[in-house]
């Protein structure tokens, strides 16, 4: 097997998240810190991945004009979705464990501030990621599926540790 590769963190930004190295490159949109967006309603969610002319629906209770308790969050670029995160949310910001589904893919495991955080699984077109995450990437722990074949292994931000090359949510080329 080839490396795997992938050039787009979690969620809304990780359309496109996993393809045989022996494919193409992808360059990777340019990095936005993280930021508040309010619903209709006024009541405000953490969107770690903001993008352009992105609007949010909140369907749970608000504090202090946060999203707290059980909800879903749709994430809507004009009037398409882009993006639906179901779970529990404190203080505006998803945390424990939920899961996050975009087109042509999936999260559900732990998250906090809205970014896989602990244990989760990750599936994106033909790949499948079981394992460890830290803020939004796969680390520790964790077995990549891809087109039939598995690696297991050790992940550090993004990257699979050892002989073999692959990587989540980061440039190939950004992984030692």
């Amino acid at each position: 097997m080839g490396g795997f590769m992938s050039t787009r963190p979690i969620g809304r930004a990780m359309t496109t998240a996993a393809a045989l190295l022996a494919g193409a490159t992808m360059a990777a949109p340019p990095a936005r810190a993280g930021d508040w967006l309010a619903d209709k309603s006024g009541c405000r969610v953490w969107n770690p991945n903001p993008q352009l002319e992105e609007t949010v629906t909140w369907s749970g209770s608000c504090a202090n004009g946060r999203a707290e308790g059980q909800g879903i969050v749709r994430w809507l670029k004009g009037d398409l979705p882009i993006e639906t995160d179901e779970g529990e949310w404190h203080d505006g910001r998803q945390a424990s464990k939920g899961t996050q589904t975009w087109p042509g893919g999936r999260y559900d495991g732990e998250l906090s501030d809205g970014e896989p955080n602990g244990r989760g699984v990750l599936t994106v077109q033909n790949l499948k990621y079981d394992g460890e995450f830290r803020n939004g990437k796969p680390n520790g722990p964790g077995t990549l599926t891809a087109n039939g074949e598995t690696v297991q292994g050790i992940w550090k931000d993004g990257c699979l540790q050892g002989r073999r090359k692959a990587s989540i949510g980061i440039p190939l080329s950004a992984c030692r």
